[in-house]
């Protein structure tokens, strides 16, 4: 998984760099698909993070034992389910501001990959719903969550390259 999301964000690096380099035009039809990439790679890392808290691995997870028990006698599967889960245990610390409900924004936002929007999500326009602030929210949650893991709850480095963002931290 470390590999895959290192590879992504590689992609991002390259999605960002054309955007650095393009026109107005260029800039505004990139933030669609680095949206939905930044949205992608947080819903990988809470999927690990939940893998590894059922998993058992030799990293460990630094919680309160009943809060393990009451994770892994769920079935936790799904990006809404894994917000849901690091809301109610607070794994980010930020019990107390919006952050999750940003999450679950984000999710509702990577969903409109779909271009026929169904559900009716945000605006009809995938150009005004892809808005330059919403880029930014995504990558404001995807810094948060691989710095709170990475403090928090470290992978072992021997196996997983380290994370490099395409942007100036906002943290």
């Amino acid at each position: 998984m470390g590999d895959n999301i290192a590879f992504n964000l590689g992609i991002l690096n390259c999605l960002y760099k054309s955007r650095g380099e393009g026109n107005a035009s260029q800039k505004r039809y990139l933030q669609k698909p680095i949206t939905l990439l930044n949205i992608s790679i947080i819903e990988a890392l809470l999927y690990d993070f939940h893998l590894r808290i059922k998993s058992f691995t030799r990293e460990g997870v630094a919680l309160p034992q009943k809060m393990l028990d009451a994770i892994r006698g769920k079935q936790i599967d799904e990006f809404e389910k894994y917000i849901a889960s690091a809301k109610k245990n607070d794994f980010f610390d930020l019990k107390d501001t919006v952050f999750y409900e940003k999450l679950d924004e984000l999710r509702k936002l990577r969903n409109r990959i779909h271009i026929q929007n169904t559900k009716n999500h945000f605006e009809k326009d995938d150009s005004q719903a892809f808005s330059e602030a919403r880029m930014i929210l995504s990558e404001q949650a995807l810094e948060q969550v691989i710095k709170t893991l990475a403090e928090k709850h470290p992978r072992d480095h021997d196996f997983v390259q380290k994370f490099e963002l395409p942007w100036e931290s906002h943290l």
